[in-house]
């Protein structure tokens, strides 16, 4: 139940806690889809679609890898989170 959780990241945290996620990004894909899933039905006024959850949630993994993980490729920049994720809401 999500639904004390009306921020995503708090929800993705607390979701995490449970297990430790799959090195395969197709598996945390599906994961976070699930999870978009469930997180807009506990708290369907935040946003408009459960595919825009889904991205803002594998987002937030995708920053968290890229902060914390040294033999990460790709350096995400605010910039560019943001433009990833406003695109996203916009479109819908």
């Amino acid at each position: 139940d999500f639904t004390p959780f009306p921020l995503i990241d708090e929800a993705l945290r607390q979701f995490l806690a449970a297990f430790r996620l799959p090195g395969e990004s197709q598996k945390i894909d599906r994961l976070m889809e699930q999870f978009a899933f469930k997180w807009c039905q506990d708290n369907p006024t935040i946003v408009k679609s459960v595919d825009t959850a889904h991205v803002l949630a594998f987002s937030v993994i995708m920053l968290n890898t890229d902060a914390h993980n040294p033999m990460s490729e790709c350096v995400l920049t605010k910039e560019s989170f943001i433009e990833m994720n406003t695109s996203t809401e916009d479109s819908k």
